[in-house]
């Protein structure tokens, strides 16, 4: 099964990206990916909602501190169980470019995320270690 909207999962998804509140985060992590999902970068792996959560908010305060927040491109595409969508990093302040990535995810029965795998097609100018690492 895919999310009913693709646009519409992809900017419930970035929007957990973008959240500042912890809570409300972990609850967009527990709506998103199912119990046992995993989140996968090129430098971290997160399994199961804590992990995901703690990788999330990470990268959230590291990059939010930065000036930097994630926009979707409202160009999700799904087909059978799976999502593919494009999201930029900007300048919160200028709206200056300075990532562009995409994440393509695997879905449960239910459409919560099972396996997510994120790349960049352009990398930003600096990377955020996993947290265990910072």
């Amino acid at each position: 099964m895919t999310a009913g909207n693709p646009n519409e999962f992809a900017d419930r998804y970035v929007a957990v990206w973008n959240e500042t509140d912890p809570l409300a985060r972990r609850k967009g992590v527990e709506e998103l990916w199912a119990p046992d999902g995993s989140y996968f970068n090129a430098i971290a792996e997160s399994r199961g909602h804590e992990a995901i959560a703690a990788q999330v908010g990470y990268a959230h305060d590291a990059y939010a501190e930065g000036g930097i927040t994630f926009r979707s491109c409202n160009n999700a595409n799904g087909q059978h169980n799976t999502l593919r969508f494009n999201w930029v990093m900007v300048s919160a302040a200028t709206g200056a470019l300075e990532a562009v990535g995409f994440d393509f995810v695997i879905l449960d029965d239910e459409g919560r995320i099972v396996a997510d795998h994120q790349y960049f097609d352009r990398p930003p100018t600096y990377t955020v270690p996993p947290p265990a690492e910072a």
